[in-house]
């Protein structure tokens, strides 16, 4: 399984089923509440990846020159994408319409004025 021959909702069903493996939760559904508390953990762990680099380290990263830590990063963000994946199986959240609506507002927005010095 791979990006490109899986689809969402086998994600979200592959997670369900480590979760009914696990115990986790009644029926393999855990609280949605908590779900959501657990992938704000996971995220600050993602960005813990990131904390001190300097943008010569963040443009190692892109040019594939740090793949030890692309892997660490990759770990933390797969945690999150789980959470993220529960959430929506529970909650009934179609990701892809839900993504696609989102780039549709983005798109509408007016431009913001960017100033790195905020």
């Amino acid at each position: 399984m791979n990006d490109s021959n899986t689809s969402i909702a086998q994600l979200k069903e592959a997670v369900h089923q480590l979760c009914l493996r696990k115990g986790w939760g009644v029926e393999g559904v855990q609280n949605p509440q908590h779900v959501a508390m657990a992938m704000t953990v996971e995220m600050s762990e993602l960005l813990e990846h990131f904390q001190w680099l300097n943008p010569e380290d963040v443009d190692a990263l892109m040019a594939g020159q740090d793949p030890e830590r692309v892997a660490l990063i990759a770990e933390e963000f797969a945690d999150v994408m789980m959470y993220g994946l529960q959430l929506a199986r529970t909650l009934n959240i179609d990701v892809t319409g839900q993504v696609l609506r989102k780039i549709d507002i983005v798109d509408h927005r007016p431009p913001k004025e960017y100033n790195p010095k905020r």
